[in-house]
């Protein structure tokens, strides 16, 4: 059935919300590109905005572009449509069927009709409510530690949805990490927050899932791929999981990721969109300019010197995830984790020293490509990588794991050459090379 036109503060869940916090959070995101909305799973969304099928950035910046209008200005899902759809038919997206590339022949993408519009609208929606009206619930914990699962209760609910209406756990359980509403497409769920006396008042029950959090095989398309997604088994044997690509809390993944929990490839997908947007950016330009005003204040400076007054002068301790490694990696470098960080240290460091080399923010946006596709691996080091690419430009990479292997961290990215490489090759052990032959 068709549904009515409605503006944006009539989701359930965005009543009384400050927008700004939805807004955040749809800003905070980057990009990924995936052909079939599988490709970007879960916890990844959180980061990373994406349109399944639409292969073409400019087209993505499009559609965000007019999604985060209506965050900031209001509108209905008309609007919306109204306002993308010339754009769509200007560029070729826009219609039935498949895009084909003429040269090639190759399928590049999938067009979009009011139907997929319609999905994108509400999940996006749905997604950056939710992830703001999370952290207004964690600011008001305090005063208000239970949180309370509400359904709407007719016959549009789905069964599982059902079975979890009424249930109250505490903000801190682990339950509210996969399924702080939406758990699904298009759900109406939401959270209502309970002080200690409403508890005692009105003698409601409290639920704790410890014991009850596990995983099970849920099925994600239709050739038969299933997928491991976090489950919960009420008091009467029911098991609960979310639709598939949802079971994640939107706004605890965009603030308090825990990438060493998430599948790999969900983690990478979350890095790119991280690397993508603009808080890296803003920390990035931030850390360039200091150095180049360093570096105007203290022209006869060396890069030591002028690295330490960087650290000094920017000494928050603040770091980015920038690529996830595979296990044979984490064994060479006795890593426990899978992510490579950068810090504002080493970052610092890099922008000092790049005389000569032409390394600039979206640069590092291709440091898990570097480590997936190099043709030279060194190990310098029990617990040191070196990492070289060669494509149109030779990348070197090195990545460092900590004596206790609890953290991984970018230690050096810049452009190499053959000299750089052969000097790498003699200072360690050489685990792959197919780039400068003996």
């Amino acid at each position: 059935m068709p549904q009515a036109e409605t503006a944006l503060p009539d989701l359930g869940f965005a009543i009384g919300l400050p927008p700004e916090k939805a807004i955040e959070y749809f800003e905070g995101k980057g990009y990924a590109i995936g052909f079939k909305w599988q490709d970007v799973w879960a916890e990844a969304h959180a980061r990373a905005f994406t349109v399944a099928g639409v292969t073409k950035l400019d087209v993505l910046q499009d559609i965000r572009g007019e999604l985060d209008a209506l965050l900031k200005n209001g509108g209905t899902l008309q609007e919306f449509k109204n306002n993308l759809i010339p754009t769509l038919k200007q560029k070729g997206w826009w219609g039935k069927g498949q895009i084909v590339d003429e040269t090639s022949g190759e399928v590049i993408g999938k067009r979009l009709n009011p139907r997929r519009l319609e999905t994108i609208f509400r999940t996006n929606m749905q997604s950056a409510y939710s992830a703001g009206r999370y952290q207004e619930h964690l600011a008001s914990a305090g005063s208000r530690p239970w949180w309370e699962y509400v359904a709407v209760l007719d016959n549009r609910t789905r069964p599982r949805h059902r079975t979890l209406a009424g249930k109250i756990f505490r903000y801190d359980d682990p339950f509210w990490r996969s399924f702080y509403p939406p758990n699904g497409w298009n759900c109406r769920c939401r959270v209502r927050t309970r002080s200690q006396r409403d508890i005692e008042r009105k003698e409601l029950a409290t639920s704790s899932s410890e014991g009850r959090m596990g995983e099970t095989e849920q099925l994600i398309d239709k050739k038969g791929t299933t997928r491991k997604v976090p489950s919960y088994t009420t008091p009467s044997g029911e098991v609960f999981t979310a639709d598939a690509g949802f079971g994640y809390n939107p706004g605890r993944a965009a603030y308090q990721p825990e990438l060493d929990k998430y599948h790999p490839d969900t983690a990478r997908q979350y890095v790119k969109g991280t690397l993508t947007g603009p808080a890296f950016a803003d920390w990035y330009r931030g850390l360039d300019g200091a150095v180049g005003k360093l570096r105007q204040a203290m022209p006869s400076a060396s890069s030591r010197e002028l690295t330490a007054a960087t650290r000094e002068q920017l000494a928050v301790g603040q770091r980015y995830p920038v690529a996830i490694l595979s296990p044979e990696y984490q064994t060479l470098l006795r890593a426990e984790t899978q992510t490579v960080w950068l810090s504002d240290d080493t970052l610092s460091k890099q922008l000092v020293a790049r005389e000569g080399q032409d390394i600039g923010l979206a640069d590092y946006w291709r440091v898990q490509d570097v480590i997936e596709r190099a043709q030279l691996i060194v190990q310098d080091g029990e617990q040191s990588l070196v990492f070289v690419q060669q494509g149109d430009r030779v990348y070197h990479a090195a990545v460092k794991s900590t004596k206790t292997g609890k953290a991984t961290f970018l230690t050096s990215f810049r452009e190499s050459n053959r000299d750089a490489a052969e000097a790498a090759m003699k200072r360690g052990t050489v685990v792959k090379n197919d780039l400068i032959r003996k």
